[in-house]
């Protein structure tokens, strides 16, 4: 009997919760980039 291997089964569908988490820490990190960016130029 053959057995289904681990890379065989689609990776699951991240929650809804983990999905926004990630949206908006993205979101944070480029407005820290902005942030950033912008103090370089006034100095």
């Amino acid at each position: 009997m053959n057995k289904p291997s681990q890379s065989d089964k689609p990776e699951p569908k991240p929650t809804r919760l983990e999905d926004a988490r990630r949206i908006i820490e993205e979101y944070a990190n480029d407005l820290r980039e902005i942030i950033r960016k912008l103090r370089e130029k006034m100095n």
